[in-house]
């Protein structure tokens, strides 16, 4: 089966990195700006385009479940912020160790600009097993995916979603991972202006961890690491 990766991108997206060289995916793109030239470059590039605007995961929700039947091609889907620096190949590999290990739920170790040190790459690790993928960059297999679709609208920012997902899939030890033999790179800081989002992203997750605080885990654990081949 095919992968695909879903990205809402702005006039600065870094996605030709991701296509520079020779792909096993496809690539949708979802445009929130409103330049007509940069919109119609991108719709050139991608397999999927789509223009609209609004918060990353509600304008992934809405792809998705209007493309459900599209979706049944796909294997893995990832989706990564625009500002994700990553060369196709290692992409690719992504993909394949992804299938690998049967992994749920995963992304790429990350260098750059990291809200949490876990996500960062561990000496001498090749894969670590853990309760934890961030929002940024997370790739799931498509039953996952359509398992935890409904929850991309439970907030606006995304904040707490991290934590909520391997919640709601049974916290497994064995198929939620952070592969630390691919590493991305973050190349934009943490934005600090939340105006956009009509409630603080750390009260909405604020929200989330009080809504399921009877199961929910706060503390981000490594179950078993992998180690480097």
């Amino acid at each position: 089966m095919k992968n695909l990766i879903i990205s809402t991108v702005g006039d600065e997206s870094l996605h030709t990195e991701w296509i520079s060289g020779q792909a096993n995916f496809d690539l949708c793109l979802i445009y929130y700006g409103r330049n007509d030239a940069i919109a119609s470059a991108y719709a050139q590039e991608s397999v999927y385009f789509h223009r609209a605007i609004g918060m990353k995961y509600h304008l992934l929700s809405d792809w998705i479940t209007n493309h459900a039947n599209t979706l049944q091609s796909y294997q893995y889907i990832w989706m990564p912020d625009n500002d994700v620096s990553i060369s196709t190949a290692k992409i690719n590999e992504l993909f394949i160790l992804a299938a690998d290990y049967q992994l749920q739920l995963c992304q790429p170790a990350m260098k750059g600009y990291v809200s949490h040190p876990l996500t960062e790459p561990k000496p001498g690790s090749f894969l670590r097993y853990t309760n934890f993928v961030e929002v940024l960059a997370p790739l799931m297999d498509l039953d996952t995916l359509l398992k935890l679709k409904d929850s991309f609208k439970t907030n606006y920012s995304g904040w707490g979603y991290d934590y909520l997902w391997p919640y709601l899939l049974g916290y497994p030890k064995n198929s939620i991972a952070i592969i630390d033999h691919i590493v991305m790179h973050h190349t934009k800081p943490i934005g600090a202006d939340y105006s956009r989002f009509p409630r603080h992203p750390k009260k909405e997750m604020a929200d989330i961890l009080r809504q399921y605080k009877k199961g929910i885990k706060k503390e981000q654990m490594v179950y078993k690491t992998i180690p480097g081949k």
